[in-house]
């Protein structure tokens, strides 16, 4: 009995570190972790009423219910543990409500056995022995246990196949702990202990996989962003301009050829950089774009800033993009008034916020929330990478006839849950 205690102690201690890895690691939601939470109470309650069965079993000291009650619980919870392991994996498939079914049975099942002794019958000193549909339950037990298969298998497939080494171990590790037990008829009580480690590797594996994924989607969204940043557009125009200066003012003419030599490479550059680079770096881009524009517009545009802070990093190629929109769809889509465009930026204690306003003739906000159509994947990508490489936010504001409001939310490190600030 001392072993056994000290295994459900560390069980319990494997799963209060688990939690507390949960509420360190910033990529999972609040709905994820409430998952992980309560998965790992369902294990250790699950646990607890084991432990107390075998401590209470053939206790005079302890009233007959009260281990009627801790076993029914036991029986109860079990299959539910193990249950609880797959739906962190947040699949879904049609043998997932025949589980549910199955797990509602089992407990009116061991309920109307507390009752009948068909599961467990007690003797006068409070031991316990199976009953005569023990059978059932054992069925019913392995039922779970075949889904639990099946589901990790399933949920496998999408892994690479040198990813999957690993999500099969994890599998593995938590149905030999539950055989075990069962074939030695208790004498090995490893079920718990299996389950509780079995629930850390499936958190190390869903996280550390789930990095790929995110890594595979920022891939695709540089691609995706590349593709946006091909402006042949933009490209004719500035060299249009420039064309038109070498006739009208040579000196400038030359000024401009530098200023679009340095765009061009500073595009270039930021295509390849995967992660986050320094705001300064990203506002001088935008710079170097809005001089081109000026070349066109002339007076037409007006270019304003109240940068109060730039100690911070962004995604590469997030502000000029929010830019280009605020000149191409709001400055200059009132075609006969002079544009403005205004950007800012502002720290607070939790998170830096950089701001681009425009006074142009104002959208629907729904309409960028939408993947189709050419003229927002730019948006897009900002909104998406700026989510996965920052853990922040992008807040777009818009009233027809008065201009838009963007908004890229920074946090702080350490303070990466900006759920408050998706609108």
């Amino acid at each position: 009995m001392t072993y056994y205690t000290a295994i459900i102690i560390i069980s319990w201690f494997s799963l209060a570190v688990l939690s507390v890895l949960v509420a360190e690691n910033d990529r999972l939601s609040a709905k994820d972790k409430r998952l992980y939470y309560l998965t790992n109470i369902l294990i250790a309650v699950s646990a607890l009423a084991e432990w107390l069965g075998i401590r209470f079993n053939g206790s005079t000291d302890t009233p007959l219910i009260l281990l009627r009650i801790v076993k029914c619980a036991d029986y109860i919870l079990t299959p539910t543990a193990g249950m609880a392991l797959v739906t962190q994996l947040q699949t879904k498939s049609s043998w997932t409500s025949l589980m549910h079914g199955t797990l509602l049975f089992n407990a009116v099942f061991q309920l109307v056995s507390f009752f009948t002794g068909w599961v467990l019958v007690f003797d006068e000193t409070n031991h316990y022995a199976h009953g005569p549909l023990y059978p059932v339950y054992s069925v019913l037990y392995l039922m779970v246990i075949i889904f639990i298969g099946g589901e990790f298998i399933r949920y496998g497939a999408g892994f690479r196949r040198q990813n999957r080494v690993s999500l099969f171990a994890t599998l593995f590790l938590v149905v030999a702990g539950i055989l075990l037990q069962e074939i030695t008829g208790g004498e090995a009580r490893t079920a718990y202990i299996s389950l509780a480690l079995g629930a850390t590797m499936m958190f190390i594996h869903t996280t550390e996989f789930s990095q790929l994924h995110t890594d595979d989607a920022i891939r695709e969204q540089q691609f995706q962003l590349m593709i946006s940043q091909i402006q042949p557009h933009f490209i004719h125009n500035s060299l249009a301009a420039i064309q038109e200066l070498c006739e009208t003012d040579p000196k400038e003419a030359g000024k401009a050829i530098s200023t679009f030599s340095k765009y061009l490479r500073g595009n270039m550059d930021s295509m390849k950089n995967r992660g986050a680079i320094p705001f300064s770096s990203e506002l001088e881009h935008t710079r170097l774009y809005l001089e081109l524009e000026k070349l066109r517009f002339e007076d037409a545009l007006q270019i304003t800033s109240d940068i109060t802070c730039t100690d911070f990093q962004v995604p590469a190629l997030s502000l000029q993009p929010i830019t280009e929109n605020a000149v191409k769809y709001g400055a200059r889509g009132k075609k006969q008034e002079v544009g403005t465009v205004h950007i800012s930026t502002r720290e607070y204690d939790d998170r830096y916020e950089v701001v681009v306003t425009d006074n142009g003739p104002g959208f629907d906000p729904e309409a960028v929330k939408s993947d189709t159509g050419r003229s927002h994947i730019g948006i897009n990508n900002v909104k998406n990478r700026l989510r996965m490489i920052c853990g922040g936010a992008m807040i777009i504001e818009s009233t027809p006839g008065e201009g838009t409001t963007v908004t890229m939310i920074i946090p702080k490190v350490g303070k990466k849950n900006v759920d408050i600030y998706h609108r």
